[in-house]
């Protein structure tokens, strides 16, 4: 492991299988957005039979691809950080205000991913209307992503708290 790397995202190896994983899903997910967009303009404006699940099924790839590559950028440390405030403190302080808003971004995760529960149940019984997937399966997005999110955001909230007990 790259010991800069690994400094840099609280020694967490953000290569393994988890992230490669969130990596190779969104990418897929991109591809096929793309992918069914150009199919769909190309049957409509060559054809004029644009297929009926061309705008939902773009739509589902696309909020799946979201939450997971959220998800992603918190593993691999693309999310936004405040660091011209960590430029002007010392190593310790940068510890502690990470904790501080590690601890933030935790508490609001948990928050989301426990309604996200409600809007999950509003979505148990429909169904999507072109291509008749039930609507869970895209509503589902939001709980996997939250969770994958709040998972890797508690990873780095551990290793914050290691490295202040280890004297960083």
């Amino acid at each position: 492991m790259d010991n800069a790397h690994d400094a840099e995202h609280g020694g967490l190896d953000t290569r393994g299988i988890v992230h490669r994983f969130l990596y190779y899903t969104s990418a897929l997910c991109l591809i096929g957005v793309v992918g069914i967009v150009f199919y769909a303009t190309m049957a409509r404006y060559f054809f004029s039979a644009p297929p009926f699940w061309g705008e939902e099924v773009p739509v589902f790839l696309f909020v799946w691809m979201g939450f997971l590559a959220a998800g992603l950028a918190i593993v691999s440390g693309w999310n936004v950080r405040v660091q011209a405030i960590e430029l002007l403190l010392s190593a310790r302080t940068v510890l502690w205000f990470r904790l501080v808003t590690h601890t933030i971004v935790v508490g609001f995760l948990g928050i989301l991913l426990w309604y996200s529960q409600e809007v999950l149940d509003l979505a148990m019984f429909g169904r999507m209307q072109a291509t008749g997937w039930p609507r869970w399966t895209m509503v589902a997005a939001l709980p996997t992503g939250l969770a994958v999110m709040l998972g890797f955001q508690i990873v780095l909230w551990l290793r914050t708290v290691r490295a202040l007990r280890s004297g960083g």
